[in-house]
């Protein structure tokens, strides 16, 4: 059979794997799923029911919109979810083996990360409330379109009204101004509904855990006003009703208790965040329910650990951020090595600060669940956004090639990532079928060395329809972040793009993740510096060993960092004959007052005590230098991004075109810093068709550089 070319929406025919949650017992397993609605022009998330003997599939929920927050309960009859059936967000639970959902929470603004009492009798979760203040519920009695009234005319009050502020971080992007509401920990009888509020404050709860004696530990934030992105641990004490400071040694994120309830693994922050900031590496401790500290367990692991990966084909892949092995000897967690999302594992004895590798390969693996010897996980490729697959664990360390990882510094030569292991199951492939109608371009790694001779890697796509012996134009890809970066995960956009007949080049400059600590740091405090030389010298490492690749005609985009940089390059070199800037900055001494994460973003990436070093946020603003530009350009912009705002495309489209020259602005409504990955899918397809309208538009003619 023929196949076609991908198309722009092509996205829409995905279906994304979010979340999974392995039942108690280990034959099961319930994951979320995303599709996505043209007609609707919106998103859909449903969970799905598999047998892990037969793999056989079938829906678990039907209704609603979006079903996430996967929960089952201690004897795995039942699971717990937050469903936006009716009356917005609230927690449903649904027999697994057949019969309906029930409500059991009527929150009035919502509800987030929920979990079972280990007697299945209770169900914690997080519900917001004002600072100080009480859980908000509906009236008795009120039908969901009666509750539907009150929220549509409290929202339209909230919108029409004037909002006052006395604290510096207000907004959020993706969520908008604040409603000065607060995440607060509550307990939740599964029978009848009635709920007990268990924390108050003016700071929010993060994130939770329920200890096997159903214990509660929970994060804190610290100072909402000038610190908001600390967080210490705190016990909840069920018969005081009071919750005390566990630990306030780490910056916690996750946590989870062991199997036996005597020790808490906690994914933290320690004393590196003070030398790196925002571009220190996660690191994984044990401590004792009293707070000491146990372990430092990666000590000498010389990854993150976190997914890094960047995708526009992703789905909420929910909150589980560490799991422990059932017989408490170890701990799983997500890491990214080169580009390639990988589960690592840790001995709880310490006996191995490197880590040992558990799946790998060249893909992004992006959530993975644990119940006894039986590991189920959902990954890309570079040509496939969703598969679920399993493995049956070992204890022996070397059984199926399990590896330490070993360090990388950047000076030394490339260290590919570990080969995947022979262990794997194939259990759910949505996409294969529908994959097999198109054409797709394989990616083909490659390394180069940059500034300082670090090494950097890099990818090139051939265009759709390649042909030996023929030049092909060039769009040169930057990623965000910068504290992020591209690796073994499919983009529909490049894939579009290459269907279009263009070749691709991406690379992940220093300042982004899966290439060790001192690698992420090396762009704080030097934006527009060795990272812009090392996404040009990976253009011409590119053009030395592509033959196919066309160095006369090459345009360049990049978003939100990226879209920095492309504005930066535009302002210092001519090489490209157009170029498309996306969710951007043009100036850091606006964006310290306007992002919503301006003051911390500035000082901990740019430059300290940043209110008395303007000149230096002047300096590394690409508006410093917009009367250099002579590039044809199209800036791109989310009217509701909150995280790089409209006014900083305005005043770069306002400086250039005041000067004469060829650059235009392309506002869309309704729309936050995340469009390309989450914004309506019409608004997508509209920013996609314009990036490659603008660059193709302006392409030379080919027999122009021909003479």
């Amino acid at each position: 059979m023929a196949k076609r070319r991908l198309d722009v929406s092509d996205f829409a025919n995905f279906t994304l794997i979010g979340e999974v949650q392995i039942s108690p017992d280990g034959t099961r397993a319930v994951f979320s799923q995303q599709t996505v609605s043209l007609r609707e022009d919106d998103y859909r998330v449903q969970l799905m029911h598999i047998n892990l003997s037969d793999q056989s599939v079938r829906p678990l929920t039907t209704s609603g919109k979006r079903n996430q927050g996967i929960c089952w309960s201690p004897d795995g009859r039942k699971v717990a979810f937050v469903g936006d059936r009716e009356f917005g967000k609230q927690i449903w639970v649904i027999p697994v083996d057949g019969g309906e959902a029930v409500r059991v929470t009527n929150f009035k603004h919502g509800i987030s990360h929920v979990c079972w009492s280990p007697d299945a009798q209770v169900l914690y979760a997080l519900v917001p409330a004002a600072a100080n203040g009480e859980v908000e519920v509906f009236d008795a009695g009120l039908t969901p379109s009666l509750a539907q009234e009150v929220v549509d005319k409290e929202a339209k009050g909230w919108r029409e009204g004037p909002k006052r502020y006395e604290q510096l971080y207000y907004k959020q992007d993706g969520t908008g101004l604040s409603h000065l509401r607060y995440p607060q920990l509550v307990r939740i009888d599964v029978t009848t509904g009635l709920f007990t509020q268990l924390t108050r404050g003016e700071e929010g709860v993060g994130t939770f855990a329920v200890a096997p004696d159903g214990s509660l530990y929970f994060t804190r934030g610290r100072d909402r006003e000038f610190k908001w992105w600390f967080s210490d641990l705190y016990r909840y004490d069920e018969t005081s009703g009071k919750s005390s400071l566990v630990s306030d040694a780490f910056i916690f994120h996750g946590l989870q208790c062991s199997p036996d309830g005597s020790t808490i693994a906690a994914l933290v922050h320690d004393e590196s965040y003070y030398r790196y900031e925002s571009a220190a590496h996660l690191q994984l401790y044990l401590l004792t329910p009293a707070g000491q500290t146990l372990a430092h367990l990666t000590e000498s692991f010389p990854d993150d650990l976190t997914n890094s990966n960047l995708s526009d084909l992703r789905a909420d892949t929910g909150d589980s951020l560490i799991e422990w092995s059932s017989d408490g000897e170890y701990l799983y967690v997500l890491s990214t090595r080169e580009g390639c999302g990988e589960v690592v594992r840790f001995r709880t004895d310490g006996s191995t600060p490197q880590g040992e590798v558990v799946v790998a390969g060249r893909r992004d693996v992006f959530s993975f669940a644990l119940r006894g010897d039986t590991f189920v996980y959902a990954y890309a490729t570079d040509t496939n956004p969703s598969r679920l697959a399993s493995q049956i664990l070992r204890s022996d360390v070397r059984y199926g090639g399990r590896i330490a990882r070993p360090p990388h510094a950047p000076m030394d030569e490339s260290c590919v990532c570990s080969p995947a292991f022979e262990l794997e199951h194939a259990l759910y492939a949505p996409n294969d079928e529908w994959l097999r109608t198109v054409e797709l371009c394989d990616p083909e790694p490659f390394w180069y060395r940059s500034a300082e001779d670090w090494w950097i890697q890099g990818w090139v796509m051939k265009p759709a329809g390649y042909e030996q012996g023929k030049k092909y134009p060039v769009i040169l890809e930057i990623h965000g972040g910068p504290q992020l970066n591209f690796g073994y995960a499919m983009f529909h956009e490049m894939q579009w793009f290459a269907a279009q007949g263009y070749a691709i080049v991406y690379t992940n400059p220093r300042g982004g993740k899966s290439y060790g600590q001192s690698f992420v740091n090396a762009v704080r405090h030097h934006y527009g510096e060795n990272d812009a030389a090392d996404v040009l010298n990976g253009l011409d490492a590119a053009l030395e060993k592509f033959d196919f690749l066309d160095g006369k005609r090459v345009a360049v985009t990049g978003g939100s960092y990226g879209g920095f940089m492309t504005n930066w390059l535009v302002g210092h070199t001519d090489r490209f004959f157009a170029a498309v800037s996306q969710r951007s900055i043009s100036n850091w001494v606006s964006f310290y007052g306007c992002s919503d994460i301006g003051p911390r973003f500035v000082e901990a990436q740019l430059t300290p005590n940043a209110k008395e070093n303007l000149d230096k946020l002047w300096m590394m603003s690409p508006l410093a230098y917009a009367t250099h530009v002579t590039t044809p350009l199209l800036l791109i912009h989310s009217e509701n991004d909150l995280r790089c705002p409209m006014e900083q495309a305005e005043q770069f489209y306002t400086w250039i075109r005041s000067q004469g020259k060829e650059t235009q602005l392309l506002r869309i409504p309704n729309a936050s810093h995340g469009l390309s990955r989450n914004g309506k899918p019409s608004l997508r397809i509209r920013r996609l068709e314009a990036i490659f309208g603008f660059i193709h538009e302006h392409l030379p003619p080919e027999e122009e550089h021909a003479r």
